[in-house]
C-alpha cells in the first residue's frame, strides 16, 4: 500500500493529508512504475489521481544525438580521450593497437544501436 505524494511526485509508504491525494496498492504502483520503466513520465491529473505520460517520440536529430552519446559514452569505459587521440595519431605505426580500438568502437556502436532500438 502506497500513496501519492504531489509534493515529490512520488509514492510514500504514509500518508500526509496535506500532500497526499490518493491510496493505491501494491499491485496499482507495480503496474505504474512498469509503464515509467517503458519510458514514461509521471505526473498528477486534474482529478487527483496518478497519470503515465508516455515519453514523446524522438526526433530523427534527437534519436541521432542520443545514438551518438551512447556510443561515446561506451568508449570512454575502456579509453580516455587522450588515449584514443593517441591510437588515432599513431594508427599507422601501431596498426594492431589501432585495429583492436577500431573492433572496439564498432562493437561499441552496435551495442548502443541495439539498446536504443
Amino acid at each position: 500500500m502506497g500513496y501519492w505524494n504531489s509534493e515529490i511526485n512520488g509514492f510514500v509508504p504514509y500518508q500526509n493529508k496535506e500532500n497526499t491525494l490518493i491510496e493505491y496498492t501494491d499491485e496499482q504502483i507495480k503496474e505504474i512504475m512498469q509503464q515509467v520503466a517503458q519510458g514514461g513520465r509521471l505526473t498528477t491529473g486534474d482529478d487527483g489521481y496518478v497519470k503515465v505520460v508516455p515519453r514523446p517520440e524522438l526526433t530523427a536529430e534527437e534519436k541521432q544525438a542520443e545514438y551518438e552519446s551512447r556510443v561515446d559514452k561506451l568508449i570512454r569505459e575502456r579509453y580516455t580521450m587522450s588515449q584514443e587521440l593517441a591510437i588515432l595519431r599513431q594508427q599507422t605505426v601501431k596498426t594492431d593497437e589501432y585495429r583492436e580500438y577500431f573492433k572496439y568502437c564498432e562493437e561499441c556502436k552496435a551495442k548502443a544501436k541495439s539498446e536504443l532500438q
